[in-house]
Order: C-alpha cells, then sequence, then structure tokens
C-alpha cells in the first residue's frame, strides 16, 4: 500500500476515535449530572451484598436485640416473634425500679423502710431477700435485694410505701409515658395467679409486654435513669443460680446491665444491655426459654451477633 494511502487510513482511524472518546465522555458526565440533580433517595446505586450470617435459632418463644452504633443509628439485628403479648415475671422490677428512682422525693435511697407482714409473706424469695417483719432497709438496700436477687419482698415493701395500688398505677401511666403500647401491670413483682394460664381472656391478670416494648423500656431506662442498670451490675454475697453472673459475654462485650424473670406461664426471662469494642450497645432480651437455659440461650445470641 502506497504511502500517502496509509496515512490517510490512519489519519482517520484516529479522527473516528477521538470523536468515539468525546461522545463518551459527553455521555458520562451527563450521566453523572442528571443522578446529582435527582434527589438522594432516587439515585441508582450499585448494591453488593454482604456475606449473611449462619439463621440462628433460639429456644424461646419471643426474642429481639437492638444495635446502636455510637453515631446513634439504631438497627434491628434479630427478632423472633418481638410483637406477642407475653407474660414477663420478674423483668416487671425493671419498672418498679423505674418507678421508685423516678419518684426521688417519696424515694430518697437513704429512707429506710420497715417490712410489714405482708411484705414479708411474699412468694418465691431467694434465700437472700427473704425478709422478716419488722426489719428495716434503706430504699437503696431494697432496689437492690430486687434488681439483684429479684426479692419480692423487697420490691413489694417499696411499693406498699405508697400504697400498692397507687403504685401499680404509677407503672401502668410510666409505660403509657415511655409509649410501652401492649404492656401492662397488675403487681409490682412478676408474679403471678395460681393455676391460671396465660392467654387472651386471662392476660388482665398477669404482667404482660412484648420484647419490642421491653427494649423500648430498657432504652430508656439506659438513657434516663442507668443506676438501675448500675446497681443489677453490683456483686451481692451471694451468686445466683443460672443468673447474670453465670453470663459469660464473648471478650469483646461488656456487660452494662440487665434482669432475669421466671414463672411457669412466663418460662425464662433475660434482659442484658451490652457494649462492645466499637462502641455500639446492645440491647437484647429472651422471653419464654425453658427452665434452665435462658443465660446459654443468651449467650447464643452474643455469640451469634460477634459473627
Amino acid at each position: 500500500m502506497k504511502d500517502w494511502l496509509k496515512s490517510t487510513i490512519t489519519f482517520f482511524v484516529t479522527l473516528g476515535i477521538l470523536f468515539g472518546i468525546k461522545i463518551s465522555i459527553q455521555t458520562l458526565e451527563g450521566f453523572f449530572y442528571q443522578q446529582i440533580g435527582e434527589p438522594l433517595e432516587e439515585i441508582s446505586f450499585i448494591q453488593f451484598s454482604e456475606p449473611r450470617k449462619t439463621p440462628l435459632s433460639l429456644e424461646v418463644k419471643s426474642a429481639l436485640s437492638l444495635k446502636i452504633d455510637p453515631r446513634g443509628k439504631k438497627r434491628i439485628v434479630f427478632q423472633k416473634n418481638s410483637q406477642e403479648i407475653l407474660p414477663i415475671a420478674s423483668l416487671t422490677k425493671l419498672m418498679t425500679a423505674l418507678v421508685v428512682t423516678t419518684n426521688e422525693k417519696i424515694y430518697p435511697k437513704e429512707k429506710i423502710i420497715t417490712i410489714s407482714l405482708e411484705a414479708a409473706n411474699q412468694k418465691n424469695v431467694p434465700v437472700y431477700g427473704n425478709l422478716k417483719k419488722g426489719e428495716k432497709f434503706s430504699v437503696e438496700e431494697l432496689l437492690e435485694m430486687a434488681l439483684i436477687y429479684s426479692s419480692n419482698d423487697a420490691t413489694y415493701a417499696l411499693a406498699e410505701v405508697i400504697g400498692l395500688e397507687g403504685f401499680v398505677r404509677e407503672m401502668n401511666k410510666t409505660a403509657q409515658k415511655i409509649g410501652l403500647k401492649d404492656t401492662h401491670f397488675v403487681n409490682p413483682t412478676g408474679l403471678e395467679p395460681e393455676d391460671l394460664k396465660f392467654n387472651l381472656t386471662t392476660k388482665k391478670e398477669f404482667n404482660y409486654s412484648t420484647a419490642e416494648d421491653l427494649i423500648k423500656l430498657a432504652q430508656y431506662i439506659f438513657s434516663e435513669h442507668p443506676s438501675i442498670f448500675e446497681i443489677s451490675r453490683r456483686k451481692g454475697p451471694y451468686l445466683v443460680r443460672n443468673g447474670l453472673s453465670e453470663l459469660v459475654l464473648p471478650a469483646n462485650f461488656e456487660f452494662l446491665g440487665g434482669k432475669t424473670g421466671y414463672t411457669e406461664e412466663a418460662g425464662e426471662c433475660l434482659l442484658v444491655v451490652a457494649k462492645n469494642e466499637k462502641g455500639s450497645i446492645f440491647f437484647n432480651v429472651i422471653l419464654g426459654a425453658p427452665k434452665g437455659k435462658r443465660i446459654k440461650e443468651m449467650e447464643k445470641l452474643f455469640n451469634w451477633l460477634n459473627l
């Protein structure tokens, strides 16, 4: 081929390539200008799927895990029947403690309360917290027994200060204030009527809630009255079998507080608040675990969160 013909072909090929590049650049610029001009929520981005965790199976009736990162962003990371209404046993005492702590004028920490016969005769009382008529304790001491040892005697004695009926009314008013839509209290302890099964007809005789409502309650306590969870972290003179002292969290989690509960109808219940090394806070609750398994099931949940 002659030199002049090769030069001509090369010129037009080069010109075509440059022209194509220009069109591509203009098209690309137009695309980005169009995207920038759209509202953020309408912009289409390529989504890269994250590796999924192995599905978690918990032997409980209901469960919920809420993560709040250091920026305050909330995300539900696990749930099972989280809106199911269930009896909550001694998780009730979180609300009892909240009513006491909220009313500091009536319940200053140093106030001494004398144990009545009725308070001393409450059922299902642990060895430490099985109180006697005439004994005297401060509000702080009774709160410790209620939250650490789930003492029904101590809890009842606190409620008696303003009268049982008035105290329960305050519990329900507080629940409404926080926005607990499916929660109701009939007593400050969590004790249930004998020989009565929980169902939609009989639920008015029980203290009941949902995992979702209990997480709301835990968040409110953590934010507004953290001393309640601080008390629950204390180590009393006795270890509680299958209690918070036996809970083993992954090494990168710090236990911030919690509460246990158990009745035959409620099964075993457990609420735990913990923080990981990145500063994220986890609010976890399980309801209706088989007897003797609440700690195991909660540890299973935390280990799954740590994957």
